[in-house]
């Protein structure tokens, strides 16, 4: 089974894919639409990308590629973001620190108490930061244990992000919908005709029918300048007759209605 996932490898993707298919052949894909797009030709037969950071918030990409698609969520995944400082010497043997920007906006706290004075040099990814540490010697990296041990470096101190509890949501796509029997949660978007009140109408059927909605978020849609769409998720699947019923009557009032899967969370 070809499995597709952003790239590069040692990336906290590849992690990811590692514990959802640790025997899936695993193929680094160079963006999230080249994973979406090689899903819809065949070449991979299921992808794993990001759609939510529990700092950095949605991965817009991602939610305009399940738009555009005819893909379908199957599961989701919740992976502790970890980023540790690797490298060859001591640190105080360090004079710069490769890695990418949102893992340097992410480990502020720790640079400013260990690495003031250092170069802090930007690169397309954690992965060419360690390839970068592993090479210099005197340079070192914000990068993933898979990257440690894919570049022969040593973690000199682990889990060096601000937040501790840095999550990101991996949601698992599909060509082919999953029956909807004993999952926990399933997600739609749509659109909502021009008229006052439209979208509150529409949101005020899952009170009528009980179902509890957890996530909304808009995008703009990529027809009309100035229009919107909405992600929702909600508990419950489409097996069950209220979340059926709520959803046929949503599809009556929205435009561009689509239910893009429901799905459970998967363990490691």
């Amino acid at each position: 089974m070809n499995i597709g996932y952003l790239g590069p490898e040692t990336s906290f993707s590849n992690e990811a894919a590692l514990d959802v298919f640790p025997k899936g052949k695993l193929i680094a894909l160079n963006s999230i639409q080249a994973v979406f797009s090689s899903l819809m030709t065949g070449e991979v037969t299921e992808a794993i990308v990001p759609i939510e950071n529990s700092t950095g918030g949605s991965v817009s990409t991602t939610l305009d590629e399940l738009i555009e698609k005819e893909v379908y969520i199957t599961g989701e995944y919740y992976l502790h973001v970890k980023h540790n400082f690797l490298a060859r010497r001591p640190l105080d043997k360090i004079k710069k620190i490769y890695s990418h920007s949102q893992a340097f906006s992410q480990c502020k706290n720790w640079i400013h108490l260990n690495a003031l004075g250092k170069e802090l040099i930007e690169v397309a990814s954690t992965s060419k930061a360690a390839e970068r540490a592993s090479i210099e010697t005197d340079a070192g990296a914000i990068a993933s244990k898979l990257a440690a041990q894919r570049f022969g470096l040593d973690i000199l101190e682990e889990g060096i992000n601000d937040e501790s509890e840095n999550i990101t949501r991996f949601i698992i796509i599909s060509r082919t919908r999953e029956l909807p029997d004993d999952k926990e949660k399933t997600s739609l978007v749509f659109g909502v005709k021009d008229k006052p009140g439209a979208l509150l109408d529409v949101l005020s059927v899952f009170k009528k029918f009980g179902v509890n909605m957890v996530k909304i978020e808009s995008r703009p849609s990529q027809v009309k300048t100035w229009e919107y769409l909405f992600f929702v998720e909600i508990k419950g699947n489409t097996s069950q007759r209220n979340v059926n019923e709520s959803l046929n009557e949503i599809q009556a009032q929205a435009v561009d209605f689509k239910i893009l899967g429901s799905y459970s969370k998967l363990e490691k």
